[in-house]
């Protein structure tokens, strides 16, 4: 029997599997699948297919169902289905057959807000779906790897439609202690928020209001998940709308957004302050942040002010992933006559068994060391690598031997930020990874290969076990 592990969250499910360890695609080429749906006349359209519409017919989306998991009536009546659990079914549906393949057993991750309610709806869908649930773990408890003795630990997390602080006590066990969740602030609060100011930076600079027509209302939403991927590495970018046959641009600053989020970002902090406020509590205050929360622009600054604190980003898909790392902690007897919920799982053995399973690399988790060119490996570093037909005039770079008008002088740039590998396209041409083409910037993986422009040259990325081997 093969384990995947599954991370709920309205903002968008994730899958993962193991041998190697990895997120799996779930909804079409994405690693999470949004909690959209929209009835049409044939059928119900979930995931990522109707948040691509969702503001293209704002009256027919549902977007709650995983938030609300219960079977009361909906007010929006529709012939798909009656209630927020049968929504939930089409959704999780969608998601398993994509990913069935890859596995037949599933541990599934959930909100620490979801109750033994919420959980037996879950179970009366998978056993409809015919996928044997081995167990449901707590969100943070899954996605907590690794100790941190002597500090106070705080597991931060956004949905679509809530906010969450999760006290993580670390004793033999590691368990909740006590929790806050805020519906006042959400994902769907704050998107809305920075769409309206992005559309008001192409009204100043341009005449031009994306918000007059739905299309590009539509399209802003679209982009501003990589608009917020791309400020976690850089301030500004260029960002370009096209409407008929007129072009639209302006310089995007994240200042602009994470300024418009500051009363938000304000109460986040004060609402930590208040988990801290034992006066005997001088402890180091770690704040564990989900990939969700780590993306919202500013308020990774704006915690760095608490006094006594650090901050952890976990990678995406950690609960997922978590359950399939710490296995063999999620253990019970009870396996045979049901699915248990883990709220705790042990703790004092956990740094050395993950710290194991961290330090062992596999070629699907390896960052790219080097760009391969013509049979020469170009090092990758954090100054930008500048690839063109004519780069030296703008600093050390690859030289692309093809024709001019098929590649620009400075077509694109690559560089490492932390961990991340950056492609940042400058080229009227185009940038292609993998066949599809990079719109501003996108982050890259091992193995993958960049086409410039129309050309036939390609560079792929490549680990090389030495970072100076070439």
């Amino acid at each position: 029997m093969t384990l995947l592990g599954l991370e709920i969250s309205d903002a968008g499910i994730l899958v993962a599997a193991d041998n190697p360890l990895r997120l799996l695609t779930v909804d079409g080429q994405e690693k999470e699948s949004p909690g959209y749906a929209i009835p049409e006349k044939k059928r119900l359209l979930v995931g990522k297919p109707a948040s691509d519409k969702a503001h293209l017919f704002p009256f027919q989306v549902i977007n709650k169902f995983w938030d609300q998991l219960n079977t009361e009536p909906l007010k929006q009546k529709n012939r798909h289905a009656q209630n927020h659990a049968e929504i939930a079914y089409a959704h999780l549906f969608h998601v398993w057959e994509i990913v069935k393949p890859y596995g037949d057993e599933m541990m599934i991750t959930v909100p620490d807000y979801y109750s033994k309610e919420h959980l037996g709806l879950i179970l009366g869908m998978a056993k409809e779906l015919s996928i044997p649930v081995k167990g449901f773990v707590s969100l943070p408890i899954a996605a907590t790897y690794q100790p941190y003795p002597n500090s106070m630990l705080l597991h931060l997390d956004i949905h679509l439609h809530r906010f969450e602080i999760i006290h993580l006590h670390q004793g033999e066990y590691l368990t909740a202690k006590n929790s806050l969740t805020f519906q006042e602030i959400s994902l769907e609060q704050l998107y809305r928020s920075w769409v309206e100011t992005i559309a008001e930076e192409f009204v100043h600079a341009t005449r031009f209001d994306p918000l007059h027509q739905a299309a590009t209302e539509q399209e802003l939403y679209n982009r501003l998940a990589a608009a917020l991927d791309i400020f976690r590495n850089q301030p500004s970018f260029l960002f370009e709308l096209s409407h008929g046959k007129d072009r639209y641009r302006i310089n995007l600053f994240r200042d602009v957004l994470s300024q418009k989020s500051e009363k938000i970002y304000d109460d986040i902090c004060r609402f930590i302050e208040k988990m801290r406020e034992d006066p005997g509590n001088n402890l180091l205050t770690v704040l564990q942040m989900t990939h969700r929360v780590a993306c919202l622009p500013g308020l990774k600054d704006k915690l760095l002010e608490i006094n006594n604190c650090k901050i952890i980003e976990l990678e995406p898909g950690a609960g997922a992933l978590g359950v399939l790392k710490l296995r063999n902690q999620l253990v019970d007897s009870h396996f045979k006559n049901g699915a248990s919920f883990f709220t705790s799982r042990p703790w004092q053995q956990a740094e050395s068994t993950i710290s194991r399973a961290i330090s062992y690399q596999t070629p699907d988790t390896m960052r790219p060391s080097h760009l391969l060119y013509r049979d020469v490996a170009y090092p990758i570093s954090e100054k930008p690598l500048i690839i063109g037909c004519d780069p030296y005039p703008f600093g050390e770079g690859i030289h692309i031997q093809a024709k001019s008008s098929h590649v620009s002088k400075k077509h694109c740039t690559i560089q490492r930020e932390n961990d991340r590998i950056i492609l940042t396209d400058h080229s009227r041409q185009g940038t292609f990874v993998d066949n599809r083409q990079v719109h501003e910037s996108v982050l890259l993986e091992l193995g993958q290969t960049i086409r410039l422009g129309s050309s036939r040259e390609t560079i792929r990325l490549i680990a090389c076990l030495e970072s100076d081997e070439t």
